[in-house]
């Protein structure tokens, strides 16, 4: 049976990559993005193929349609077509 480890903390979503397993040290493989608290937080759970190791980690989520960033991009050189 895989061991888990669970990371507490929060972190942007842009800050995820496919982490090192703890174990065996080779490059983890992102398995499922679990909603949790109202789409306020992803429960991110990667996997080895090598040793079978699952992490869990926490990333804040941010609804691309409410950011500031689309707000910005709609305001700029965007045109309907001619």
């Amino acid at each position: 049976m895989p061991q888990s480890q669970r990371v507490s903390s929060v972190i942007p979503f842009a800050a995820i990559g496919r982490p090192a397993c703890p174990k065996c040290k080779a490059q983890m493989m992102l398995v499922s993005i679990e909603p949790v608290r109202a789409r306020v937080v992803d429960l991110h759970t990667f996997e080895c193929a090598v040793c079978n190791q699952v992490l869990t980690t926490f990333a804040a989520f941010e609804d691309p349609m409410k950011s500031k960033g689309l707000g910005r991009w709609l305001q700029g050189d965007l045109q309907p077509p001619k």
